[in-house]
């Protein structure tokens, strides 16, 4: 053997276990759908989001939580491209939201707004399901299929002909939500879609956003219903003051009136009362009714 033979070997077993490091850093890439790195946004003098870092694996369903004013419409609006964010400090599925083309954004990222208005482009409820399916091309046969079973979920057939002005609030919020569903992006994010629904249509909406989550859609979801929230997302993030000091699972952040309280959240009713020393230990804990025995 050369005398340089050892050095050889020690040459290929460096780069070995460096492209071992690099499969392992690309799979794990690959296990992520949003990733936000060292994002501020400034408005004149205020710092809104301040060095904010992110990470959401695929198939997530991610609660933003958080006092007003925190920061949270501000950190979905970058992650889905509707406020302005320097470049390269978000990626999406590979997909830069401040570099990317309309198009592009509407293919990977679908986003409703806290207030539905916002987003309504068209003058008929039908229209306004189909907009985005028009621009992409696809079959009018198609398109009609799509539309009309969305009208259905979202309880909205009879109105297929109305103004999306001329709808109630509830209305206005379920099309706003039915808008981004229909095009089937892989990372929904929405900014409060329950707001001003009653229990029984708020669990319709976040139930139809399980289904997709189950099915590998990663889901986004600001709200301030942490009972809600509860029996949906896998994690939560807090966000305050325009910092995000917390991401967890869902049952650690719930189950911790402490820090809820730190950051002016109250711990929901069943983790509250399901935390109690005299509770039997299977049940200690639990912050979910699904996870409860006989819920299933």
């Amino acid at each position: 053997m050369h005398a340089d033979a050892p050095d050889r070997v020690q040459s290929v077993r460096t780069r070995r276990w460096a492209e071992a490091d690099a499969e392992a850093e690309a799979e794990a890439g690959d296990a992520v759908a949003v990733r936000v790195e060292g994002l501020t946004v400034r408005r004149g003098a205020r710092t809104v989001l301040d060095d904010v870092s992110l990470r959401v694996g695929r198939g997530e369903f991610l609660a933003i939580v958080g006092p007003n004013g925190a920061g949270k419409t501000t950190l979905v609006q970058a992650i889905a491209g509707v406020e302005r964010a320097p470049r390269s400090a978000i990626d999406v599925l590979g997909v830069d939201p401040a570099r990317a083309s309309v198009r592009a954004l509407r293919q990977t990222v679908g986003f409703v707004f806290q207030n539905p208005e916002h987003q309504f482009v068209t003058h008929t409820v039908e229209d306004e399901l189909a907009f985005g399916l028009r621009q992409r091309r696809l079959p009018a046969a198609e398109i009609a299929d799509r539309v009309d079973a969305m009208l259905a979920v979202l309880g909205l057939a009879g109105h297929r002909s109305a103004h999306p002005f001329l709808l109630s609030g509830g209305q206005k919020r379920r099309l706003s939500v039915g808008t981004a569903l229909i095009e089937g992006a892989p990372v929904l994010v929405l900014d409060e879609p329950t707001f001003g629904q009653d229990r029984a249509r708020a669990t319709e909406l976040l139930e139809l956003l399980a289904e997709l989550n189950r099915e590998g859609t990663t889901v986004i979801v600001v709200t301030h219903d942490l009972g809600l929230i509860g029996e949906y997302a896998s994690h939560v993030a807090i966000v305050a003051d325009g910092r995000l000091p917390v991401v967890d699972e869902t049952g650690r952040i719930l189950g911790d009136p402490a820090l809820l309280e730190s950051h002016g959240l109250r711990q929901p009713v069943l983790a509250r009362a399901l935390a109690d020393a005299a509770v039997p230990v299977p049940l200690r804990g639990l912050t979910r009714l699904a996870d409860l025995p006989g819920a299933r």
